[in-house]
């Protein structure tokens, strides 16, 4: 009886077996044939581009740079080979590709926004992003307006890259905490800069100085903030509030 069971289980089996390997290859050759037939479809050949998301970049530069891959096949292109060639302009921070069929590549593209001005201390003048990233060499400041940090030492630094100076960090910090919790009062504010260890904000309107010091500046810039709003500044040429006395926190003003 066991033996008869194994005769009648072995054809199913092998048929069961047969008809797997000629699924695998049906598939296989399926997927091949398609591969090539797309490879060699010349309706999926990229002939148009779109160009979303741009604010200051001119989204004619991304088309030049995205008619590099005219003639290839959308479907094969690969994302990180655009991403890449589009990442080069330091401008743009990311890259997000869409493909419209049968022959439109789109990209949307997400710029690193301009937050300041950087001037070296060989008096050039650089855009800046909120992470440190110089974007582009500027001849002229006034068309946009933005804060300059000023007196920044820059070594072998090309555009793309963010500045490592040390004052320009602490310079950074500063203007990270006033943006976050002072917009208002950072619009105000012309320039920042180190003298003698000291950071350094001056006023936009009247040139008025204010003197942060080289520490507690989140304590610090909330009593800048609060004189400069409560105070004014039209009487005083500086507002100084690296001292205090324990009880009164005083801000001294000349």
């Amino acid at each position: 009886m066991r033996e008869n069971r194994t005769r009648i289980k072995e054809p199913v089996f092998k048929k069961a077996l047969i008809m797997l390997v000629l699924c695998v290859s049906i598939t296989g050759a399926s997927a091949y044939l398609l591969r090539f037939g797309v490879t060699r479809w010349k309706y999926l050949e990229m002939k148009d581009s779109e160009v979303a998301g741009t604010i200051h970049i001119n989204p004619n530069i991304i088309h030049i740079a995205l008619s590099e891959f005219k003639g290839e096949n959308i479907y094969l292109l690969e994302d990180e080979i655009v991403q890449q060639r589009l990442l080069q302009d330091p401008r743009v921070k990311h890259v997000r590709i869409l493909r419209i069929f049968p022959s439109t590549l789109k990209v949307v593209i997400e710029e690193r926004l301009p937050v300041a001005f950087l001037q070296t201390t060989q008096n050039e003048h650089f855009l800046i992003d909120n992470q440190g990233v110089m974007l582009e060499k500027i001849a002229n400041t006034n068309e946009l307006d933005l804060p300059v940090f000023c007196e920044i030492e820059i070594n072998n630094l090309t555009l793309g890259q963010e500045v490592s100076d040390t004052n320009f960090q602490i310079l950074l910090d500063v203007y990270r905490i006033l943006k976050m919790k002072y917009p208002d009062f950072l619009a105000c504010v012309k320039e920042l800069y180190i003298d003698d260890g000291d950071v350094i904000l001056l006023e936009h309107e009247r040139g008025v100085r204010f003197i942060i010091g080289d520490r507690y500046f989140d304590g610090r810039l909330e009593k800048l903030v609060f004189a400069y709003w409560n105070f004014g500044v039209a009487s005083y040429s500086e507002i100084d509030v690296r001292f205090s006395d324990p009880v009164h926190e005083l801000v001294i003003l000349r």
